[in-house]
């Protein structure tokens, strides 16, 4: 059985609970606008300012409280029937702009891969909310650094508990890293 999952009445309101979610980091009452896709017995629920600039939902962006980052943020549903979705991810990344070239660089990623195999490779660090640390140098942008290891379960005993989890972190990059720069 699926770790995170929801019915498809409740479905259709992730995007309203994860603009609330993000606020923190957008400065504005109501969060990023949200849109929703359908592919192939999964539903992908996206993040972006104004009209989302292409279908594929990675390259929606949004800005933040700092002027120098924008970010994407989506959620992946898979049908596990009738009427019943799991989550497979949770991704907010983060950019960061040079100003002089208006180059676009990956610099700090916030995932959950709450339905991730048992049995494949580091598992145990990426099923909750995990950190990648994309400006650093090799290893960092690759590691998983867990967040929740000490209390996983907790953290994803439903989805109101995972969406709290991942709230908690993106307060802690707000506090952490974006008041720091901004």
């Amino acid at each position: 059985m699926p770790t995170i999952e929801i019915a498809s009445s409740d479905l259709r309101h992730r995007g309203a609970c994860a603009r609330q979610v993000l606020r923190h980091l957008v400065g504005r009452r109501g969060g990023p606008a949200s849109d929703g896709k359908s592919r192939a017995g999964a539903y992908i629920i996206g993040m972006h300012d104004g009209a989302p600039p292409s279908s594929n939902v990675g390259d929606w962006r949004f800005a933040t409280t700092v002027h120098q980052f924008r970010a994407n943020y989506s959620e992946v549903w898979e049908e596990v029937n009738e009427g019943a979705w799991c989550l497979r991810s949770a991704y907010l990344n983060i950019y960061r702009t040079d100003p002089a070239t208006h180059h676009e660089s990956a610099f700090l990623s916030l995932h959950c891969d709450p339905n991730e195999a048992d049995d494949a490779p580091h598992a145990r660090y990426k099923r909750g909310p995990h950190l990648h640390i994309e400006a650093a140098v090799a290893p960092l942008p690759h590691a998983h650094l867990a967040l929740c290891l000490g209390n996983l379960d907790v953290a994803l005993s439903s989805v109101d508990s995972l969406t709290q989890a991942m709230e908690q972190a993106i307060m802690m990059l707000k506090e952490e890293v974006f008041d720091s720069v901004g």
